[in-house]
Protein backbone atom coordinates (compact mmCIF):
# COMPACT_ATOMS: atom_id res chain seq x y z
CA UNK A 1 0.00 0.00 0.00
CA UNK A 2 3.03 2.44 0.98
CA UNK A 3 4.40 1.50 -2.69
CA UNK A 4 1.24 2.89 -3.52
CA UNK A 5 1.53 6.56 -2.57
CA UNK A 6 5.14 6.43 -3.66
CA UNK A 7 4.32 6.13 -7.06
CA UNK A 8 5.66 9.31 -9.15
CA UNK A 9 0.85 9.42 -10.22
CA UNK A 10 0.74 10.01 -6.17
CA UNK A 11 2.25 13.00 -6.48
CA UNK A 12 4.71 11.59 -3.55
CA UNK A 13 6.73 15.08 -3.12
CA UNK A 14 3.57 16.33 -1.85
CA UNK A 15 3.30 13.83 0.77
CA UNK A 16 5.06 13.33 4.13
CA UNK A 17 5.55 9.96 4.97
CA UNK A 18 6.03 8.72 9.24
CA UNK A 19 6.80 5.00 10.08
CA UNK A 20 3.54 4.14 12.29
CA UNK A 21 5.37 0.76 13.58
CA UNK A 22 5.82 1.93 17.19
CA UNK A 23 2.07 2.99 17.78
CA UNK A 24 0.52 -0.25 16.23
CA UNK A 25 2.81 -2.68 17.91
CA UNK A 26 1.34 -0.45 21.57
CA UNK A 27 -2.01 -1.70 20.17
CA UNK A 28 -1.39 -4.60 18.87
CA UNK A 29 0.89 -6.02 21.37
CA UNK A 30 -2.48 -6.54 24.43
CA UNK A 31 -4.88 -8.56 22.99
CA UNK A 32 -8.29 -8.35 23.94
CA UNK A 33 -10.47 -11.23 25.29
CA UNK A 34 -12.22 -11.16 21.58
CA UNK A 35 -8.62 -11.38 20.30
CA UNK A 36 -7.48 -14.50 22.42
CA UNK A 37 -10.53 -16.10 21.96
CA UNK A 38 -10.14 -16.17 17.89
CA UNK A 39 -6.38 -17.06 18.82
CA UNK A 40 -7.81 -19.83 20.60
CA UNK A 41 -9.73 -21.16 17.45
CA UNK A 42 -7.03 -20.98 15.69
CA UNK A 43 -5.26 -23.04 18.12
CA UNK A 44 -8.15 -25.44 17.57
CA UNK A 45 -7.54 -25.74 14.06
CA UNK A 46 -3.86 -26.40 14.35
CA UNK A 47 -4.22 -29.11 17.01
CA UNK A 48 -6.56 -30.81 14.12
CA UNK A 49 -4.03 -30.27 10.99
CA UNK A 50 -0.87 -31.45 13.16
CA UNK A 51 -3.23 -34.79 13.80
CA UNK A 52 -3.74 -35.08 10.01
CA UNK A 53 -0.12 -34.17 9.38
CA UNK A 54 0.85 -36.97 11.87
CA UNK A 55 -1.18 -39.55 10.80
CA UNK A 56 -0.28 -39.06 7.02
CA UNK A 57 3.12 -39.83 7.91
CA UNK A 58 4.30 -43.28 7.08
CA UNK A 59 7.34 -44.82 5.00
CA UNK A 60 7.04 -43.68 1.33
CA UNK A 61 5.34 -40.32 1.73
CA UNK A 62 6.35 -37.48 0.28
CA UNK A 63 6.71 -34.06 2.45
CA UNK A 64 4.39 -32.49 -0.27
CA UNK A 65 1.64 -35.41 0.99
CA UNK A 66 2.28 -34.55 4.69
CA UNK A 67 1.81 -30.96 4.27
CA UNK A 68 -1.21 -31.14 1.73
CA UNK A 69 -3.08 -32.82 4.27
CA UNK A 70 -2.77 -30.69 6.98
CA UNK A 71 -3.22 -27.70 4.86
CA UNK A 72 -6.68 -29.50 3.47
CA UNK A 73 -7.99 -29.90 7.15
CA UNK A 74 -7.24 -26.41 8.01
CA UNK A 75 -9.01 -25.23 5.24
CA UNK A 76 -11.70 -27.51 6.26
CA UNK A 77 -11.91 -26.24 9.80
CA UNK A 78 -12.09 -22.53 9.05
CA UNK A 79 -8.53 -21.08 8.00
CA UNK A 80 -9.34 -18.81 5.19
CA UNK A 81 -5.88 -18.84 5.08
CA UNK A 82 -2.18 -20.32 6.53
CA UNK A 83 1.39 -19.20 6.70
CA UNK A 84 3.37 -21.80 4.78
CA UNK A 85 3.87 -25.30 6.36
CA UNK A 86 6.96 -26.87 7.56
CA UNK A 87 7.66 -30.31 7.10
CA UNK A 88 10.72 -31.61 7.23
CA UNK A 89 12.05 -34.92 7.45
CA UNK A 90 15.16 -37.22 7.59
CA UNK A 91 18.63 -35.17 7.67
CA UNK A 92 16.39 -32.33 6.51
CA UNK A 93 14.60 -31.73 9.97
CA UNK A 94 18.46 -30.24 10.83
CA UNK A 95 16.99 -27.00 9.03
CA UNK A 96 15.88 -24.63 11.26
CA UNK A 97 12.44 -24.11 9.08
CA UNK A 98 12.39 -26.66 6.71
CA UNK A 99 10.24 -25.63 3.73
CA UNK A 100 7.81 -28.98 2.27
CA UNK A 101 9.92 -30.60 -0.35
CA UNK A 102 9.53 -33.79 -2.35
CA UNK A 103 11.33 -36.01 0.16
CA UNK A 104 10.13 -39.68 0.84
CA UNK A 105 9.88 -40.23 4.64
CA UNK A 106 12.00 -43.01 5.72
CA UNK A 107 11.84 -45.68 8.50
CA UNK A 108 13.64 -44.16 11.38
CA UNK A 109 12.86 -40.94 10.29
CA UNK A 110 13.00 -37.64 12.36
CA UNK A 111 10.00 -35.83 10.70
CA UNK A 112 9.38 -32.12 12.05
CA UNK A 113 6.29 -30.52 11.13
CA UNK A 114 5.00 -26.92 11.56
CA UNK A 115 1.40 -25.31 11.06
CA UNK A 116 0.35 -22.01 10.94
CA UNK A 117 -3.64 -21.43 9.98
CA UNK A 118 -4.92 -18.04 10.18
CA UNK A 119 -8.95 -18.03 11.40
CA UNK A 120 -10.73 -14.73 11.22
CA UNK A 121 -7.03 -12.98 10.68
CA UNK A 122 -5.57 -14.32 13.76
CA UNK A 123 -2.76 -17.07 13.55
CA UNK A 124 -2.04 -20.04 16.21
CA UNK A 125 1.60 -21.92 15.75
CA UNK A 126 2.23 -25.21 16.55
CA UNK A 127 5.29 -27.55 15.81
CA UNK A 128 5.65 -31.03 16.48
CA UNK A 129 8.87 -33.41 15.99
CA UNK A 130 8.17 -37.26 15.69
CA UNK A 131 9.99 -40.77 14.42
CA UNK A 132 8.62 -42.63 12.09
CA UNK A 133 9.36 -46.06 14.06
CA UNK A 134 11.65 -46.64 17.17
CA UNK A 135 13.84 -43.59 17.79
CA UNK A 136 17.05 -44.45 18.31
CA UNK A 137 18.71 -43.32 21.93
CA UNK A 138 19.97 -40.26 20.42
CA UNK A 139 17.16 -39.75 18.99
CA UNK A 140 14.94 -39.91 22.08
CA UNK A 141 17.69 -38.11 24.44
CA UNK A 142 17.84 -35.05 22.38
CA UNK A 143 13.68 -34.96 22.30
CA UNK A 144 13.72 -35.31 25.93
CA UNK A 145 15.90 -32.47 26.60
CA UNK A 146 14.40 -30.51 24.49
CA UNK A 147 10.85 -31.42 25.74
CA UNK A 148 12.14 -30.52 29.36
CA UNK A 149 13.23 -27.49 28.22
CA UNK A 150 10.06 -26.04 26.01
CA UNK A 151 7.73 -27.29 29.12
CA UNK A 152 9.71 -25.35 31.64
CA UNK A 153 9.55 -22.49 29.88
CA UNK A 154 6.16 -22.55 29.11
CA UNK A 155 5.61 -23.13 32.93
CA UNK A 156 7.44 -19.92 33.83
CA UNK A 157 5.54 -17.54 31.62
CA UNK A 158 3.45 -15.21 34.25
CA UNK A 159 3.17 -11.48 34.44
CA UNK A 160 6.25 -11.40 36.85
CA UNK A 161 8.61 -12.80 34.18
CA UNK A 162 10.66 -11.51 31.06
CA UNK A 163 10.97 -13.12 27.39
CA UNK A 164 15.02 -13.10 28.56
CA UNK A 165 13.56 -15.23 32.02
CA UNK A 166 11.77 -17.43 29.97
CA UNK A 167 14.62 -18.36 27.22
CA UNK A 168 17.09 -17.97 30.00
CA UNK A 169 15.58 -21.21 31.13
CA UNK A 170 15.24 -23.13 28.10
CA UNK A 171 19.40 -22.09 27.62
CA UNK A 172 20.06 -23.52 31.21
CA UNK A 173 18.69 -26.97 30.65
CA UNK A 174 20.56 -27.60 27.37
CA UNK A 175 23.88 -26.10 28.76
CA UNK A 176 23.60 -28.89 31.71
CA UNK A 177 22.07 -31.75 29.60
CA UNK A 178 25.35 -30.66 27.24
CA UNK A 179 23.07 -29.65 24.08
CA UNK A 180 23.81 -25.72 23.99
CA UNK A 181 26.03 -25.45 20.97
CA UNK A 182 23.30 -27.40 19.09
CA UNK A 183 20.61 -25.01 20.26
CA UNK A 184 19.46 -22.37 17.49
CA UNK A 185 17.77 -19.50 18.81
CA UNK A 186 15.66 -17.04 19.47
CA UNK A 187 12.74 -19.61 21.08
CA UNK A 188 9.92 -16.79 21.52
CA UNK A 189 7.79 -14.13 19.99
CA UNK A 190 4.37 -13.03 19.98
CA UNK A 191 1.54 -14.45 17.89
CA UNK A 192 -1.75 -12.40 16.70
CA UNK A 193 -2.51 -10.80 13.86
CA UNK A 194 0.87 -12.19 12.18
CA UNK A 195 2.40 -15.65 12.34
CA UNK A 196 5.52 -13.26 14.34
CA UNK A 197 4.86 -10.21 16.11
CA UNK A 198 5.79 -8.39 18.73
CA UNK A 199 6.58 -9.25 21.86
CA UNK A 200 9.77 -9.97 20.08
CA UNK A 201 13.41 -10.27 21.61
CA UNK A 202 16.61 -8.44 20.46
CA UNK A 203 17.34 -11.09 17.86
CA UNK A 204 14.02 -11.28 15.95
CA UNK A 205 12.49 -8.12 16.74
CA UNK A 206 15.40 -6.54 14.33
CA UNK A 207 14.19 -8.51 11.42
CA UNK A 208 10.83 -6.92 11.92
CA UNK A 209 11.77 -3.71 12.01
CA UNK A 210 10.80 -3.51 15.59
CA UNK A 211 11.84 -2.42 19.28
CA UNK A 212 12.77 -5.65 21.70
CA UNK A 213 9.62 -6.02 23.90
CA UNK A 214 11.05 -7.97 26.92
CA UNK A 215 8.28 -7.49 29.62
CA UNK A 216 5.43 -10.33 29.36
CA UNK A 217 1.99 -8.78 30.40
CA UNK A 218 -1.64 -10.41 30.88
CA UNK A 219 -3.34 -10.48 27.31
CA UNK A 220 0.47 -11.11 25.33
CA UNK A 221 0.03 -14.73 23.79
CA UNK A 222 3.73 -15.88 22.62
CA UNK A 223 4.96 -18.96 20.38
CA UNK A 224 7.54 -20.76 22.74
CA UNK A 225 9.74 -23.17 20.46
CA UNK A 226 10.51 -21.27 17.93
CA UNK A 227 13.98 -23.03 17.05
CA UNK A 228 15.36 -26.36 18.14
CA UNK A 229 18.06 -29.04 19.11
CA UNK A 230 20.06 -29.12 15.36
CA UNK A 231 22.79 -32.15 16.01
CA UNK A 232 23.86 -32.57 11.97
CA UNK A 233 21.87 -35.77 11.57
CA UNK A 234 18.78 -34.84 13.16
CA UNK A 235 16.98 -32.06 14.60
CA UNK A 236 13.90 -31.81 17.27
CA UNK A 237 11.52 -28.93 18.46
CA UNK A 238 8.45 -28.49 20.00
CA UNK A 239 6.58 -25.44 19.94
CA UNK A 240 3.38 -23.86 21.33
CA UNK A 241 1.16 -21.07 21.61
CA UNK A 242 0.90 -19.54 24.80
CA UNK A 243 -1.40 -16.59 26.38
CA UNK A 244 -0.09 -14.54 29.11
CA UNK A 245 -2.47 -14.40 31.80
CA UNK A 246 -3.51 -12.54 34.90
CA UNK A 247 -2.30 -15.34 37.21
CA UNK A 248 -0.14 -17.24 34.57
CA UNK A 249 -0.31 -18.65 31.97
CA UNK A 250 -3.17 -20.58 29.00
CA UNK A 251 -1.87 -23.35 26.43
CA UNK A 252 -3.82 -22.56 23.49
CA UNK A 253 -2.44 -25.34 21.81
CA UNK A 254 -2.60 -28.30 23.07
CA UNK A 255 -1.46 -31.24 20.48
CA UNK A 256 0.51 -34.43 22.49
CA UNK A 257 4.23 -34.41 22.41
CA UNK A 258 5.13 -38.01 22.03
CA UNK A 259 8.26 -38.56 19.72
Amino acid sequence: MLEMFRHPHAKPEKLEFADATPIMTELRITKSKEEIDLIRKASRVADLAMDAAIRATKPGVAETEIAAEAEYVMRKNGAEEFYRTYVASGPRSTIAHGLVGHRKVQKGDIVMIDVHPTVNAYHADLCRTICVGKPTEKQQKAFDVYLRAQRAAVEAVSPNATMTNVENIMHEIFEKEGYEEYFVGPPIHGVGLEFEEPPLPAGHAFFHGEEPKDELKPGMVISIGNCGLYLGEFGVRIEDTVAVTEKGYEELTRYNRRL
